[in-house]
């Protein structure tokens, strides 16, 4: 796919499917429910706390996707109190889920987000999953990613009201339909989810979400200290991978950041990631001296999470780590290239001031957001051009200004 054959932001219910050939599909499967099912709602009053007692929410996606979705799982939580809210996601979400302000976890773990061996079940074992809510008689169920085949779930779910986003079909398949805003945060978009269901004052009525407890802390402490870390600071955590060779920024620029940081600040650094990540994490550290732990594949997510909130900064590229200081308010810098940081960045606005920036690239065709099916030319051993013009200087710059503002000055007369 040539690279002018850019994405487009979808705003309503327009089409999100960029393939002509998997559009024409999901019409072909969808017309059978355009013929046979009632039209949804575009716009309803909203529904009333009294008579919603009973609600599931689907959440099959990635880690990062959940922790985007927080904010809006607080305000559906303060819009229902008396409600028993229900969580569906995927295993490898399991754990946050679990902090979240929720009632109930069910572990849905849909095929088509993960691989066998992380316990992705088969479509079948999930339609007798949702079968099995019906005889919860469940007032709402609303779905949060914008999935067809989450559609059918909450349909099966016999949910009175079923909400959701229709730019992949199912329209009737639910009862109220949420404009899809490809312009705005994903954060912004799952609330406003939730405000076709509770209404517009619902829209960050929800408390702050706490993921981490005391024992969280007390555990990354200890992690830190048997690294023989604690006392040393600033303490900078780096996430090599970008989880897609789209999406990864060269090791050896991440590397070259880190060495300055070192020089002029005194950083230590905690390298994270999965075990997969381990060689990438090699590369960086090669060179680094002593001052460099790798714990690549050694934390369960919990702990992760918990040692990402004890440092003083976090690197990473565009993957769910950074989703993670997000939310446990860690300062960071993230490198994005083809993704639109306005729609996947979670730490606000990323410009530079603020406790969490976003390094990226002026260039023509970014962002385009073709992560899945990228243009052929940035499947290259080098990468995306969009991620090769970003500069170490850049991120280096984010990077020391955070650790300044944190009250951490440079070593080096005159350094940068």
């Amino acid at each position: 796919m040539p690279r002018r054959q850019r994405w487009t932001p979808v705003k309503g219910t327009g089409t999100r499917v960029a393939s002509p050939a998997e559009r024409a599909l999901l019409a072909a499967a969808d017309l059978p429910l355009r013929v046979l099912g009632r039209a949804p709602m575009l716009a309803a009053p909203p529904l009333d706390g009294d008579r919603v007692r009973e609600v599931l929410v689907l959440r099959l996606d990635r880690i990062g996707d959940l922790l985007m979705s927080l904010p809006a799982l607080s305000d559906l939580r303060r819009a229902y109190p008396g409600a028993r809210i229900r969580l569906a996601v995927g295993r490898w979400s399991e754990e946050i889920a679990r902090r979240a302000p929720v009632d109930d976890v069910l572990v849905w773990s849909a095929p088509w987000v993960g691989r066998p061996s992380e316990g992705a079940q088969t479509r079948r074992a999930l339609w007798r999953r949702a079968l099995g809510l019906r005889a919860e008689r469940l007032d709402l169920a609303l779905d949060l990613q914008g999935d067809v085949r989450a559609a059918w779930l909450m349909a099966l779910t016999g949910a009175r009201e079923r909400i959701g986003y229709a730019n992949t079909g199912g329209a009737r398949l639910l009862t109220r339909v949420v404009p899809l805003d490809e312009t705005v945060s994903w954060i912004d978009q799952n609330r406003r989810a939730v405000a076709v269901a509770a209404g517009p004052e619902a829209i960050g009525a929800g408390a702050p979400v706490d993921l981490l407890t005391a024992d969280d802390r007390a555990r990354a402490r200890a992690v830190l200290a048997a690294q023989g870390l604690d006392g040393l600071r600033p303490l900078v955590g780096l996430h090599a991978s970008g989880g897609r060779p789209v999406k990864q920024w060269a090791p050896a620029r991440w590397r070259e950041v880190a060495a300055r940081l070192q020089r002029e600040f005194g950083a230590a650094f905690v390298l994270t990631g999965t075990a997969a990540d381990h060689p990438l994490a090699e590369q960086v550290a090669r060179g680094l001296g002593s001052a460099v732990r790798d714990l690549t594949g050694r934390l369960p997510l919990i702990d992760a999470l918990a040692v990402i909130g004890a440092l003083d900064l976090f690197l990473s590229a565009d993957t769910g780590p950074m989703h993670m200081a997000a939310a446990v308010g860690t300062p960071s810098v993230s490198v994005f290239g083809p993704s639109d940081a306005r729609r996947y960045f979670s730490g606000g606005t990323g410009a530079p001031g603020t406790r969490h920036v976003v390094a990226q690239a002026e260039l023509w065709c970014a962002p385009c957001n073709l992560i899945r099916r990228p243009p052929t030319e940035c499947l290259g051993p080098e990468g995306p051009e969009c991620l090769r013009l970003v500069t170490t200087d850049q991120v280096h710059a984010a990077a020391a200004a955070l650790l300044r503002a944190g009250g951490f000055p440079p070593r080096e007369a005159g350094a940068a």
